[in-house]
C-alpha cells in the first residue's frame, strides 16, 4: 500500500514539474505588447469612395507575438501572434463610433524587437494574416445634420510593416503600418436606400508599439 502511494505522490510530482515547465517555456517565447494606434476605414460602393474622406478611430491596442523559432544570437525569430484594438471617435451630441479589430497572423522580425532578449539599435518586420473588424460609423449631412449609424463586421486579409527603434539598448519602440490587402464586400442599410447597399469595407492605418518588461 505504502509503494503505491509513493507511486503515486512520484506521478503527481513529475506532473506538476512537467505543467511547470510547459508554462514556464511558454511564457518565455512569448512578446506581449500594448501602445496607441490611429485607424482608418474606406468604404466604397461601386469603387467610388461613399464618403469624401476615411473615418479615423484612435485607440488602445494588445497583443503578443509568438516566438515558435529563433535564431541562437537572438538576431531573428518568427512566428504566430494576434492582438485586439479598441478604437473611438467621439461626435458630442451624435454620440460615439467605435471600432474593435482583431488581426490573427504570422511574423517574422530581425533585429531590435525579434524577441525581448534582443537590444540591437534598429530592427524590422512583416506579417500577414487575417483581421476581423466590427464598427459603427454614425454619418451626416453636409450641413452637419445627424443622417444615421452605419454598423457592420467583416474580415479581411491584412499585412503590416515593423520598424523596430531602440536607442538606449532597453526596451525598443515599434511603429507598425498596416493595411487590409483586400476588402470584404457587404449588404449594408444605409438611410435613404430601400434595400441593403453592397459596399467594400476595408482598414489601414498605424500604431506605436511598447514590448511588456518581463
Amino acid at each position: 500500500m505504502r509503494i503505491k502511494r509513493i507511486k503515486v505522490l512520484l506521478l503527481s510530482s513529475s506532473l506538476l514539474l512537467a505543467q511547470s515547465k510547459l508554462t514556464e517555456d511558454l511564457w518565455s517565447k512569448l512578446n506581449p505588447f500594448f501602445g496607441g494606434e490611429l485607424s482608418f476605414i474606406d468604404i466604397r460602393f461601386l469603387n467610388t469612395p461613399l464618403f469624401s474622406y476615411p473615418t479615423n478611430y484612435w485607440g488602445l491596442t494588445f497583443g503578443s507575438n509568438y516566438t515558435y523559432f529563433r535564431t541562437e544570437d537572438e538576431t531573428f525569430a518568427a512566428g504566430p501572434g494576434a492582438q485586439v484594438t479598441g478604437a473611438f471617435q467621439f461626435l458630442g451630441r451624435y454620440g460615439t463610433n467605435w471600432m474593435i479589430q482583431v488581426p490573427v497572423y504570422i511574423h517574422a522580425h530581425a533585429g531590435a524587437g525579434a524577441t525581448a532578449y534582443n537590444i540591437q539599435r534598429l530592427g524590422v518586420g512583416v506579417g500577414a494574416g487575417v483581421r476581423l473588424t466590427a464598427f459603427q460609423l454614425t454619418y451626416t449631412s453636409l450641413s452637419g445634420n445627424y443622417v444615421g449609424k452605419l454598423r457592420q463586421t467583416f474580415i479581411n486579409p491584412t499585412a503590416f510593416i515593423d520598424i523596430a527603434i531602440n536607442i538606449r539598448k532597453a526596451i525598443p519602440t515599434l511603429l507598425r503600418f498596416y493595411l487590409d490587402v483586400l476588402p470584404s464586400r457587404r449588404n449594408t442599410e444605409i438611410m435613404g436606400s430601400i434595400d441593403p447597399v453592397p459596399l467594400d469595407f476595408r482598414v489601414f492605418g498605424g500604431a506605436i508599439i511598447y514590448p511588456i518588461a518581463r
